[in-house]
């Protein structure tokens, strides 16, 4: 028995030396094939497989046993989405579950990381890959580190001797994603942009979890509505120095000096601010004048978590200067970032906003104003503003004033342009918001927008009356304007040639006012006005006839057709008087008036304008409608005696286009004489058929390329052969 039992042994001690030597060799084997995957240069290849979304690298590596790794000097990168990221250690030690593995299971237990520092940088968009089934599991029970270093996020830089753990939970091919509860505890914080310390000397911890999502529940940084975070901060910050020149403008900047401090104390979880969280922000205002005056204030904001989001903002203005801002405001609820449950911020909000500032550039009120640029602001400006917020909206009662501002509109083709105060108010009518702003420009000048430096017009108290209805920050699209002006100086009457019939009739000196009221929608299209002209003895010229006189236009417009810029003339007047033909051959001397009515009619604007209408008209004789024809010798005695046969009323179709005047179905009587005429007048040159009625007396008179031709024997049925200039109206 003995024996038995001493054989046993001794091929017990063999079996086991054997298998000493075997897990020896295998050991070894592991050892070296390890080290080598680790070391030789190709372990990269092998696990950056796709590394345009994630690659791995390292300078060496060790592994003592199997499931057990370090690495060093180690360089991760990614690129998730919108968002690239990069990673460095100097040394990352870790375990990895090798049984997981049987189950597509990548489970780290843990990994120590040496000498943190990260990156993140937006870029191109890359797609998430589509959900597959079958995707590995990637798990980090554990992430840690005592040597967090560095952060960056674009041109923001984080240095700190931090620590941090972080875990995740993580399945490919568009799985699902989790993370761990995380935290980190930084000291000596620092924070920079370029040469500027927003933060520095500061302290924070942080703690957050996300739960098990797939991309279904939420995609990008919706994420984050869906886990808890928590932060508390307290840090330095730097001072902010202003300063006013000469014209005057603020000149700010960034003081690294610090004195300032920022101290929050804030938890989030599901999207929404826990009640009890603070955040409480001082900085300097470190502000001097070109005089070389110096003050220093300090700008506060505070804002408190309880049932709702309360933020309380105070920047107050140097001792005698400008540029305060005071704001009292009101977040309904405690929701602050957005997902299916969580309604929008800007609705929630209410309370008072006190601004007073001056800026650089007034230039983005006009968008604001205006849909389109015919309405614009600029130049440097203080802007003074009482805003009451009810749910997000600027509700009743706000206010703002603009001192003076540099305005420019541009109606039908002219630009009126000048210094200007500024006034808004919002309205109530009928429970309905009416916001409005009022612009007067107390001196103004007007000039072809083609042309801006072509001025024609210069006037005082120009006013600009904005008119809207609903939502102020639908302004714009509602909105209705007034342009009033009156008895503005035009300096040479000729300005307003380009708008007439060229050679038919022209201006050729004079002065003059003019005055507008124009209604104008949201794009700045005449809607409907009234202008008046008004010049004292304006000299004009009717092809060859020239004369002088009193003109007095008082033009009624209503729009007609948008699309080709057409009104409706209907009641709208001409008056002449103190008339004076400059050769004395071609009328009788003496003053002539007249005063013509547009009873119904069209003008379409333009340069020239094209018009359409029938016209009445009362004058004290036939004298200048007799000289348009020919010189007064050249007619009979006995119709220069009709002359004075007392005052005359007339009808006509008048039209003016393509550089013509043409006067059609042109009637004119009184109790002792009729007239009847058509008459074209272009380029100097008159073509026109006259007959005139004097008792039994008759006379036809034609005209045609310069040539005249009198017809005394049966004039009238002569002038009803004639073919018409214009056809009938119908």
């Amino acid at each position: 028995m003995a024996t038995v039992v001493r054989r046993l042994g001794r091929i017990s001690i063999t079996l086991l030396r054997r298998l000493a030597w075997l897990v020896a060799i295998l050991y070894a084997l592991y050892l070296i094939a390890a080290n080598v995957f680790l070391n030789a240069g190709f372990g990269p290849d092998v696990i950056n497989r796709k590394p345009e979304r994630f690659s791995m690298h390292w300078q060496n590596g060790l592994s003592l046993y199997p499931g057990q790794v370090a690495l060093w000097n180690v360089k991760l990168g990614g690129h998730a989405r919108r968002v690239r990221w990069q990673a460095s250690a100097q040394k990352i030690g870790g375990h990895i579950a090798l049984l997981p593995l049987l189950r597509r299971e990548f489970h780290v237990t843990t990994a120590h990381c040496d000498e943190v520092r990260g990156g993140l940088d937006l870029a191109e968009e890359l797609a998430s890959a589509e959900p597959r089934p079958g995707g590995w599991v990637l798990r980090f029970s554990l992430i840690d580190t005592g040597t967090l270093r560095e952060v960056r996020w674009g041109a923001h830089t984080l240095t700190t001797h931090g620590a941090a753990e972080f875990g995740m939970w993580k399945q490919l091919r568009g799985g699902a994603l989790e993370i761990f509860p995380s935290s980190a505890r930084l000291h000596q914080l620092q924070l920079r942009q370029g040469d500027t310390e927003w933060l520095k000397d500061g302290s924070a911890s942080l703690a957050f979890e996300l739960p098990r999502h797939s991309r279904s529940d939420a995609q990008g940084w919706h994420r984050l509505a869906l886990g808890r975070f928590a932060l508390a901060l307290d840090a330095q910050t730097p001072a902010f120095a202003v300063h006013m020149d000469q014209e005057p403008r603020w000149r700010g900047a960034l003081r690294n000096s610090g004195g300032g401090r920022i101290q929050a104390d804030l938890q989030l979880s599901k999207g929404a601010l826990v009640p009890g969280g603070t955040l409480e922000l001082s900085v300097p205002l470190e502000a001097s004048d070109s005089s070389g005056k110096h003050w220093t204030q300090q700008a506060r904001l505070n804002l408190a978590v309880t049932r709702s989001i309360d933020l309380k903002l105070d920047l107050p203005p140097p001792p005698d200067g400008s540029g305060r801002i005071n704001a009292d405001l009101q977040l309904d609820g405690l929701d602050v970032l957005p997902h299916d449950k969580a309604p929008p911020l800007l609705p929630r909000v209410s309370g008072l906003v006190d601004l007073q500032w001056r800026f650089d550039s007034l230039a983005w009120l006009g968008p604001l104003l205006a849909k389109t640029p015919w309405l614009q602001l600029d130049g440097a400006g203080e802007l003074a503003a009482a805003i009451k917020l009810s749910k997000g909206r600027i509700d009743a009662g706000s206010t703002l004033s603009i001192p003076a501002v540099n305005v420019q509109a541009d109606v039908q083709g002219q630009r009126f342009s000048g210094r200007a105060r500024a006034d808004g108010l919002v309205d109530s009518r009928n429970g309905e918001l009416a916001p409005r702003v009022d612009i007067a420009v107390e001196n103004f000048q007007g000039a072809p927008v083609g042309d801006p430096n072509a001025v024609f017009l210069r006037g005082k108290n120009l006013k600009l009356e904005l008119r809207s209805t609903g939502r102020v920050i639908e302004f714009r699209d509602s909105l209705r304007a007034r342009l009033l002006f009156d008895r503005a100086d035009v300096p040479d009457l000729r300005a307003f040639n380009s708008y007439l019939p060229g050679q038919a009739l022209r201006f050729l000196g004079g002065r003059g006012q003019l005055g507008g009221d124009i209604a104008l929608d949201a794009v700045g299209k005449v809607g409907k006005g009234n202008l008046k002209i008004q010049a004292r003895q304006a000299r004009l010229a009717v092809n060859d006839l020239e004369f002088s006189g009193d003109v007095d236009v008082n033009a009624q417009l209503s729009r007609a057709d948008l699309k080709n810029e057409e009104f409706v003339l209907d009641g709208s007047t001409l008056a002449l008087r103190k008339v004076k033909v400059s050769d004395p051959e071609r009328a009788s001397p003496g003053d002539w008036w007249a005063e013509i009515r547009f009873d119904r009619g069209r003008l379409q604007w333009g340069s020239p304008l094209r018009i359409d209408t029938s016209a009445s008209v009362r004058m004290p004789d036939i004298s200048l409608l007799l000289a348009l024809f020919t010189r007064h010798k050249d007619y009979p005695k006995w119709v220069l005696r009709a002359l004075d046969a007392g005052e005359v009323n007339a009808s006509t179709r008048a039209q003016m286009k393509d550089a013509a005047i043409v006067l059609e179905d042109l009637a004119v009587s009184n109790d002792r004489f009729d007239v009847r005429a058509r008459l074209r007048l272009a380029q100097r040159k008159a073509q026109g058929d006259l007959y005139l009625r004097w008792a039994k007396l008759g006379l036809g008179l034609e005209l045609k390329e310069g040539e005249r031709k009198f017809h005394l024997l049966k004039a009238r049925e002569w002038f009803e052969q004639q073919p018409r200039l214009l056809p009938a109206s119908r």
